[in-house]
């Protein structure tokens, strides 16, 4: 019996145990979703090279080993079952996975959309100002309106952008990404499927903090232009005496 405490199988391609003829990666750990060629079928021994019962003995003939994985090759070192070795073994993506993703990088700069509606407020501040304080101003400004529909919008695009990259990792062989549903932080600011998904990648394939750091930084500036839009809002109401100076 195979020693299930000692060290697993290196990395690298084996049949895969589901049975199919492919080949399939193993990354030293676990089994990938990364499926390769198809693995070569094994040669039967021949009938007449397999030892046979003398005439009138009672003995079951013996039979070759057979292969491990159906029809195809066996390996050696190939791994005995699916499982991870051991209670929380690290898992890793296969030798030259990229953690980056076209949508990784979509959701790392969307914050840009609202660095650009920012400033656009700030450049047409007084005026925002004077149409709001107006006897007859409606309710909300066009402008309110607009940047109420641009933060709907990029909370949209946020989730779509999360989905499709946590399915792109998994199609690139990442074991058990950070999961996408953590994206609907995004409704409260918070970029917890940023954080967690760039972690959670880095301890897969080693590295992956880029599109964290560039958003956490957009994320800032996004903060304190919204501040800047604060203080500059209390004093434009100040100055227009709707409330006195203490």
């Amino acid at each position: 019996m195979t020693d299930v405490n000692s060290s697993p199988p290196p990395a690298g391609w084996y049949p895969d145990p589901a049975g199919s003829n492919r080949t399939r990666w193993w990354n030293g750990f676990a089994w990938s979703d990364t499926y390769g060629e198809p693995a070569p079928a094994a040669s039967t021994p021949a009938a007449s090279e397999s030892p046979t019962a003398a005439p009138g003995s009672t003995q079951a003939p013996a039979h070759a080993s057979a292969p491990a994985y159906g029809n195809s090759p066996v390996y050696g070192n190939a791994p005995a079952y699916a499982p991870s070795y051991g209670a929380g073994a690290e898992q890793k993506a296969p030798a030259g996975t990229s953690p980056y993703t076209p949508f990784i990088w979509m959701l790392a700069l969307l914050p840009v959309v609202g660095l650009i509606d920012a400033a656009v407020t700030l450049s047409t501040f007084d005026r925002i100002v004077t149409e709001a304080l107006a006897p007859d101003a409606p309710p909300f400004t066009p402008q309110q309106l607009i940047s109420g529909a641009i933060s709907w919008i990029v909370i949209g695009l946020s989730v779509l952008f999360g989905i499709l990259d946590w399915r792109a990792l998994k199609k690139a062989g990442v074991p058990n990404p950070f999961h996408w549903a953590w994206i609907f932080f995004a409704v409260i600011g918070a970029p917890v499927y940023m954080i967690g998904r760039s972690v959670v990648v880095r301890r897969r394939v080693g590295s992956g903090l880029a599109p964290m750091i560039v958003n956490l930084a957009l994320v800032v500036a996004s903060f304190v232009l919204g501040i800047v839009a604060a203080v500059l809002a209390v004093g434009s109401v100040f100055d227009s005496g709707l409330i006195p100076p203490v």
